[in-house]
């Protein structure tokens, strides 16, 4: 089964993101904050990571860049997703899709099923 990490401080977001994702058969953990999620990161490496850009403790863009430097985790695919992405400098980092929200589930479910093909 299919890991997913879905990181955002929204508990709305990761709860309805969860029981969606765990109906199409992956299995999911969530993180209120990338600082949260680094910790999570520690034990284990998921399959994918979705992320929002605006967190308290560490954003998103920051969570990234730990991300990408990190050996066991920079082949991971990465989806930010942000309803202001014009507010987050994203040069200093790379993603392999970003979200505007609002976004329909219809397309992030796709999103997910290219970076994941079975």
């Amino acid at each position: 089964m299919k890991l997913i990490l879905i990181v955002d401080d929204e508990i709305d977001i990761t709860e309805t993101f969860s029981l969606l994702f765990e109906v199409y058969g992956y299995a999911v953990i969530t993180a209120s904050d990338g600082s949260a999620a680094l910790a999570l990161l520690q034990d284990r490496v998921p399959d994918l990571i979705i992320s929002d850009c605006m967190m308290p403790v560490m954003d998103g863009v920051s969570f990234r860049k730990h991300v990408q430097n990190d050996a066991r985790l920079a082949d991971v695919p990465f989806v930010l997703m942000s309803a202001a992405p014009d507010r987050h400098d994203l040069s200093s980092i790379t993603v392999d899709r970003f979200l505007k929200k609002p976004f329909q589930f219809d397309e992030l479910m796709q999103t997910v099923q290219s970076l994941l093909p079975n």
